[in-house]
């Protein structure tokens, strides 16, 4: 083993050499170390069955932090308040208006008052069974009409994006029905937004306080049958008690938000607000397919392991239920309007957007 001596050619080449690569060396454990820490709050009432939640989890959160790696510059710490560990359900809007929550998956459905322009898809049901073309639908309102957006500004959050509620909104009973009259007087769970859907023939509608209540309430005969979808059905067991479905044809509604409390937003870096909003898409896409393939394995559960039978309307029935609603969407039209929102706008919009699309749109909603 030979060294190099002082004062020698080669040993001023060898001391170089080895200065040279010390800052490579150091250069991984410096650049980890150099990453800012950004905490954030992700909230919902409802756990990870709601495929919105699951989206939020397993796409959202995950393409955030892909993005951030990209730079090393920001590491976000996630901390999950799902499943009523920091807001109940119904308690997302408020829960991210007062910062209980930075981010919050926030059902539409159960705010029909306070984000009634989100509201469209359930007053014109019987118009599409394609989730990607109503949430592509509801999208493409949310980016023409700034009144939207305004409208949960109100509540101290932007809407960051859109995404399915429902694939196919049914009826799920404790007893065979095969015909519309067999409802008359029967108690339906309804989320409250669709509650005309069944009392325009005949049923009692009662309203769905959350989805954690539904087992109970069809069990005890609060409710006799309730509207939902099939992903739902198997998640929760609801299949269990009320294991015979009506397809009416409701369709499918997209009003599944993810939200950003406005201060935060302010706080954030550019560079995470930007990779917030990015994965914000993902989250919809995700969710939607997380919807879509519950459906095809909420039918399978459901079907073996709780013998769901399904009767399907003829499109003559369905056609006759549909025009058996009052004109729930230009009645809804006009609310907004006297509000001072582009309701009747919108509508058109809407329906335009169906139709250009070809969806089923048994009743032209706007056009009556």
């Amino acid at each position: 083993m030979s060294f190099l001596k002082a004062g020698s050619p080669k040993f001023g080449k060898g001391l170089a050499a080895l200065v040279l690569t010390l800052p490579v060396l150091s250069a991984v454990p410096f650049a980890a170390e150099a990453a800012k820490r950004i905490n954030l709050t992700v909230i919902s009432g409802n756990t990870h069955h709601y495929a919105p939640v699951g989206a939020a989890i397993k796409a959202f959160m995950p393409k955030v932090d892909e993005i951030l790696a990209k730079t090393g510059n920001y590491k976000v710490s996630w901390i999950q308040g799902f499943g009523g560990q920091i807001v109940k359900v119904r308690g997302e809007l408020e829960g991210v208006q007062t910062g209980l929550g930075d981010i919050g998956v926030v059902p539409g459905p159960f705010h029909p008052s306070k984000l009634s322009l989100y509201q469209i898809g359930y007053v014109t049901p019987f118009t599409s069974a394609d989730l990607s073309t109503t949430t592509a639908a509801m999208s493409n309102l949310l980016a023409k009409y700034p009144a939207m957006g305004k409208q949960a500004q109100r509540f101290n959050q932007t809407v960051l994006a859109i995404a399915g509620t429902a694939e196919n909104y049914a009826l799920w009973t404790n007893k065979k029905i095969t015909r519309v009259d067999q409802l008359k007087g029967m108690k339906i769970g309804a989320v409250g937004s669709n509650a005309p859907w069944v009392s325009s023939v005949g049923a009692v509608p009662v309203i769905i306080k959350g989805l954690s209540t539904v087992y109970s309430s069809l069990k005890t005969g609060i409710y006799e049958g309730s509207v939902l979808w099939q992903q739902v059905m198997a998640a929760f067991k609801y299949c269990e008690v009320s294991p015979h479905q009506l397809n009416a044809g409701f369709g499918a509604v997209s009003n599944a938000l993810i939200t950003v409390n406005m201060d935060s937003w302010k706080k954030m870096p550019r560079e995470v607000q930007a990779a917030v909003k990015a994965a914000s898409a993902t989250w919809s896409a995700g969710s939607d397919k997380a919807t879509l393939g519950g459906a095809k394995w909420g039918a399978g559960v459901c079907t073996k392991k709780f013998g769901q039978t399904t009767h399907k309307l003829t499109a003559a029935e369905s056609r006759a239920w549909a025009f058996a609603l009052p004109n729930t969407a230009q009645a809804w039209a006009k609310r907004q309007d006297k509000a001072g929102l582009p309701g009747t706008e919108m509508l058109k919009t809407f329906m335009d957007y169906m139709r250009t699309n070809k969806q089923m749109v048994m009743r032209n909603w706007d056009r009556e």
